[in-house]
């Protein structure tokens, strides 16, 4: 906490008036950066001029970026592991708000209301949300994980456009 307050130029004593502890602080400043991710993936998907456009966007902004910022860290083990509850308290929200926007923009390109239309969504936004853990498994250069990306950017438009 000293070197946070020195690095903040504050007082040990006045950063104890805004966080608890150091989690706290790593907790807000995870927080802040996964936001900032968030809603750059975000304004990508609105950007998209094409669904795959748009996908890629969405997973190079959300997922490549943060992978090109963590990968090369020399601290990337500390970052993974940051499973600490009040880290995922933190992000849980975030990561909700995240995926119900995408989901809305599914129903958007690919409306219907039939159970099968339902289906494919969920199934798509599965695709979006778990593969790039896999795709990383292997802690691929960030120019690699780029192009895995995009690969799934595609496979998911090719199936939305079918279903079209």
């Amino acid at each position: 906490m000293a070197n946070i307050a020195e690095a903040a130029g504050m007082s040990r004593p006045a950063i104890y008036q805004y966080f608890t502890d150091k989690d706290d602080v790593f907790a807000s400043a995870f927080t802040l950066v996964f936001e900032q991710h968030t809603n750059a993936a975000l304004g990508a998907l609105r950007a998209g001029t094409t669904v795959e456009g748009a996908l890629d966007g969405l997973l190079q902004r959300f997922e490549g970026d943060l992978w090109e910022m963590t990968a090369e860290s020399p601290h990337y083990d500390e970052l993974a592991a940051a499973k600490r509850p009040v880290v995922a308290t933190a992000i849980h929200a975030v990561l909700d708000r995240f995926w119900a926007a995408v989901a809305d923009w599914l129903a958007e390109v690919s409306p219907g209301i039939h159970s099968d239309c339902q289906a494919q969504r969920v199934g798509w936004l599965d695709l979006l949300r778990w593969s790039p853990q896999g795709l990383r498994v292997d802690r691929p250069s960030v120019e690699h994980f780029r192009r895995r990306l995009s690969a799934l950017a595609r496979s998911v438009a090719a199936d939305v456009a079918a279903a079209a």
